[in-house]
């Protein structure tokens, strides 16, 4: 469970970054929805992981 976590964590808040990085370069609209869907998704991983330490 704790690999889940990290990988989820690290695969959201990158794709974050990145999708709203690769949107910018090629001119296309923003799009905040997706972006803001997967920066909560991998915060959320991520305070499960520190939440949940001790049990993982």
């Amino acid at each position: 469970m704790k690999k889940l976590l990290t990988l989820g964590a690290v695969v959201f808040l990158c794709s974050a970054f990145f999708d709203s990085l690769i949107a910018s370069g090629l001119e296309r609209p923003f799009p905040w929805p997706r972006v803001i869907a997967m920066a909560t998704a991998g915060a959320l991983c991520y305070y499960l992981l520190i939440k949940y330490r001790k049990q993982l």
